[in-house]
């Protein structure tokens, strides 16, 4: 019953917030068609190409993921909900939203489509069509199912890195949280070199195996997801819920 009233009340909240995004992604769908015209307008060649629909609903699972789990945290178990509850809800809210928008992701493609098809400077393009179908005027049916669940797990695993910053902060002193903080901006983008350098020979081998298919992209994402949901079960399990 607690599992019930859990998913329920995320339920709500997941029905929202793809709500909101979808309004806005089309908002801007409808600016980049407006300067579309006016460059058209004005006889210029240059192409307006749009494709922020999967990144931005990355970016927002990721903020999602990492908030999410603290204000649940702490809420929930003052309301006599477990934390193993409280996880599995995470799990079942991360699966919900991410299909909530994989499906507004095909939706909204289909409507960008269908209203930049006589636009010939205006490219809509998002994850699997610029990666798998590039030449394909549209996407047959199976391959609107391969968007769907290569976006769910894309998505299952955003949710999931953001709750694993999450609590591994709050599991780190000040001090740890500080050098964290600064170390990991300045491994992405000064660490790179070093890991090509070292690593080059496996992670070149896992761009071709993901680039080959997008079912082994989405076998990507969920080793990833399940790797990073079993840690963030173990933190969740013994992360102090005071200073939340």
């Amino acid at each position: 019953m607690k599992l019930r009233a859990v998913i329920k009340y995320k339920s709500d909240h997941a029905l929202k917030s793809a709500g909101i995004y979808f309004v806005i992604l089309l908002i801007v769908l409808a600016g980049v068609i407006s300067i579309a015209r006016v460059t058209a307008s004005e006889g210029s060649d240059s192409y307006v190409t749009f494709s922020g629909y999967t990144v931005g609903a990355w970016i927002m699972m990721l903020v999602i993921g990492i908030c999410s789990i603290r204000e649940d945290l702490r809420f929930f178990i003052q309301n006599g909900v477990g934390r193993r509850t409280t996880f599995l809800a995470q799990w079942i809210s991360a699966l919900e939203l991410a299909a909530l928008l994989a499906i507004g992701g095909q939706v909204f493609q289909a409507l960008a489509t269908a209203i930049t098809r006589n636009m010939a400077n205006v490219k809509i393009g998002e994850l699997y069509s610029m990666m798998y179908a590039k030449d394909a005027p549209s996407l047959t049916l199976w391959q609107h199912m391969e968007t769907f669940f290569l976006y769910l797990g894309f998505l299952a695993m955003a949710y999931m890195a953001g709750m694993f910053f999450s609590l591994m902060f709050y599991k780190l002193n000040k001090m740890l949280q500080v050098i964290v903080a600064v170390a990991l901006p300045l491994l992405f983008f000064g660490g790179m070199p070093f890991l090509w350098m070292h690593f080059s020979a496996p992670i070149t081998a896992v761009y071709r195996f993901a680039a080959s298919s997008s079912w082994n992209l989405l076998l990507v994402f969920l080793l990833v997801t399940a790797g990073l949901g079993t840690i963030n079960g173990l933190m969740t399990r013994r992360i102090p819920i005071r200073g939340l």
